[in-house]
């Protein structure tokens, strides 16, 4: 197998022109879905407890035990939107079961006397967890939920299943239409790579500045 360097460089900028904001467009659309969503089942299991906990809990357990694609032909058939829409929906859903956990975690780790002043000053229990809780958390949590972004990035590729020209779409098209496949799908690995290798050494490098701050995180 030969490698034409200069034929890789132009199927890599020609999957990137025509696929990188489609799959830009559902990371960060379905990583802020899962972010209200699973911030909100964190609270639930948090603060309100009891019967609400349990179930939560066991939703979010059901979430992560259904593979991402199953979720989006779930969404995409049984809601009979348009496919874009759908694989927003679907990995933000999936993503938010993962999200919550190490929010919920985290926010955990957050002092409860905190909470109690916040709630002795007159705060509601929502207002002492968004007010005290959830920026501390977010803070802490910056890392874990970069990496998610990473994750969501990857699985965006799933997208493919219902027709959504994401970069690996493109990619597989256009090895299709040439009738060669390994200089379309090492060009799309390489923009995958290139991706999550800057994410990874912005999650370093906030974990590095949040210890240096007094959290103990890690990324």
């Amino acid at each position: 197998m030969q490698i034409n360097v200069e034929t890789l460089f132009q199927i890599l900028v020609f999957v990137v022109s025509r696929g990188l904001a489609t799959t830009i467009t559902l990371t960060v659309a379905s990583f802020f879905l899962g972010l209200g969503l699973g911030s909100v089942m964190a609270f639930l299991q948090i603060v309100v407890g009891g019967i609400v906990e349990r179930v939560v809990d066991f939703v979010t357990r059901f979430l992560r035990s259904i593979p991402p694609i199953l979720m989006l032909f779930i969404v995409f058939y049984g809601l009979n939107i348009n496919n874009i829409l759908a694989s927003i929906i679907g990995l933000g859903i999936i993503s938010a079961a993962y999200q919550s956990q190490f929010l919920r975690g985290i926010a955990e780790a957050v002092s409860a006397r905190q909470l109690e002043a916040a709630l002795s000053v007159g705060l509601s229990r929502w207002e002492a967890f968004t007010s005290v809780v959830v920026p501390q958390t977010l803070m802490m949590s910056t890392p874990a939920l970069l990496n998610e972004f990473a994750v969501l990035l990857k699985d965006s590729s799933i997208a493919y299943a219902i027709g959504v020209k994401e970069m690996f779409t493109v990619a597989v098209n256009l090895a299709n239409a040439r009738m060669e496949y390994v200089h379309p799908l090492i060009a799309v690995a390489v923009v995958y790579l290139a991706i999550c290798f800057l994410i990874s050494l912005l999650a370093t490098l906030v974990s590095e500045k949040l210890k240096h701050m007094g959290y103990g995180v890690s990324s």
